[in-house]
């Protein structure tokens, strides 16, 4: 052999040389590639789920690999969830290894599946005379979420008054999460005369009367059984609230009196006589707080001024009459509307009513009243009137002799509820 043969034979095929770099290369990258993977994570159940409102959530864990190697427990949890709050809300699922780290979220949906509970205000069957006006009683509705959703409920009847049969009343509520109820009342159109109408005379609207108020915890005294205690006040109205009594205008008592309609059963009149300091120092804050309805009749003459009445609010503070100048003792012994001249009494309840912007309602100074006063009110345009009688208001009363419920001091909570029950 040649020398030039050998050499030849020593130099390397292009073919092979090309092949193994091209191993080389393919090697490294791999290498280079298996050192800069990230950890696989896989979430166990759904990527997306829902959870009913104040639900346990139950976590379901992720699954985290290495390659071949499992690294699971090296997974760190973490979420923001707050079952008791409706809202969109993520867990985040984080695993390292080798300096290298791999995140994974799941959705968790807090939603609301529960409708509102809906409580009717008097009874689910009543009966209304024929050819009268119904009266709706409404409804109260509660929402686990959103509370008091009374405003939402949507009301619909097919209550026809002129024919004797029975009626449908639907109440329904929807949430914002689209939840429904609804409840129903049986209207019994009967009648007239036929003895069991719905509150008939035998249930009547208590009217509560009170005077003035003092505070024991500041160290005040009563001056008098009219003295109420402040406290005992709040309490009574905490209780009325609690068990959703409604407060009817003077119109829609004026309107059950004459029997035209129906008052919800739990139906009741707040009001307080004299208006004097302990009513707008203390009462006021009170019925502000418990967001009810309550009647002052004042005596005209000892207000200020008009702009004074104009601080209240007129859907809660209502004021009405008790004369302008009349509430003083007359020649008799008995409240001066008895012994004053037809002519000075009619200017002085004429005076007060303007005053007060029109008032309808009238009481009586010390509840005296005659056949005489009821004409003079009449005649000044008011609607009713209210003496010292301790009765309900019923259909059929005289509008001008209705009685009321007096408070006094001392009067326990279960006084008070056995009066307006």
């Amino acid at each position: 052999m040649t020398k030039n043969n050998m050499n030849q034979r020593r130099k390397l095929n292009p073919r092979k040389v090309g092949a193994f770099a091209a191993f080389v290369i393919v090697f490294f990258i791999l290498l280079i590639a298996k050192g800069s993977k990230a950890p696989k994570l896989t979430l166990k159940g759904d990527s997306t789920i829902d959870l009913t409102l104040n639900s346990t959530y139950y976590e379901e864990g992720a699954t985290a690999k290495y390659g071949r190697k499992d690294i699971s427990k090296d997974i760190q949890i973490s979420n923001n969830i707050d079952n008791k709050k409706i809202g969109k809300y993520y867990v985040t699922y984080t695993v390292k290894y080798k300096n290298k780290k791999s995140t994974i979220t799941r959705t968790v949906n807090v939603v609301d599946t529960t409708a509102p509970i809906l409580t009717l205000h008097g009874d689910e069957s009543i009966n209304i005379a024929q050819d009268s006006v119904y009266k709706e009683f409404g409804c109260f509705a509660t929402d686990n979420y959103e509370g008091d959703v009374s405003s939402k409920i949507t009301i619909s009847s097919d209550v026809d008054t002129s024919k004797i049969g029975n009626y449908t009343v639907t109440y329904t509520a929807t949430d914002s999460s689209g939840n429904t109820a609804s409840i129903t009342r049986i209207v019994n159109v009967v009648k007239k005369g036929s003895g069991n109408i719905t509150n008939d005379r035998n249930v009547g609207v208590p009217v509560l009367m009170y005077h003035n108020f003092y505070d024991k915890e500041k160290g005040e005294t009563a001056k008098n059984d009219n003295y109420v205690e402040i406290h005992d006040f709040e309490e009574q109205l905490k209780y009325l609230t609690d068990n959703n009594y409604y407060f009817p205008t003077w119109d829609e008592l004026k309107s059950f009196v004459e029997g035209k309609t129906c008052l919800p059963e739990h139906s009741i009149v707040v009001t307080v006589d004299d208006g004097d300091e302990s009513f707008f120092n203390l009462a006021v804050p009170v019925i502000q707080k418990y967001d009810v309805k309550v009647t002052a009749f004042v005596i005209t003459s000892k207000i200020e001024s008009k702009d004074y009445l104009n601080n209240f609010d007129k859907n809660k503070i209502i004021f009405e009459s008790h004369s302008h100048d009349m509430h003083k003792t007359g020649a008799n012994g008995t409240g001066t509307f008895l012994t004053l001249a037809h002519d000075e009494a009619l200017s002085d309840v004429k005076t007060s009513k303007e005053f007060l912007g029109n008032a309808t309602v009238f009481c009586y100074p010390f509840g005296d009243h005659s056949e005489a006063c009821e004409k003079i009110l009449q005649e000044a345009g008011y609607d009713l009137a209210f003496t010292k009688a301790y009765l309900r208001v019923r259909p059929g009363d005289d509008p001008y002799a209705l009685g009321r419920i007096r408070m006094t001091k001392g009067d326990s909570l279960q006084t008070f509820i056995q009066r307006v029950s």
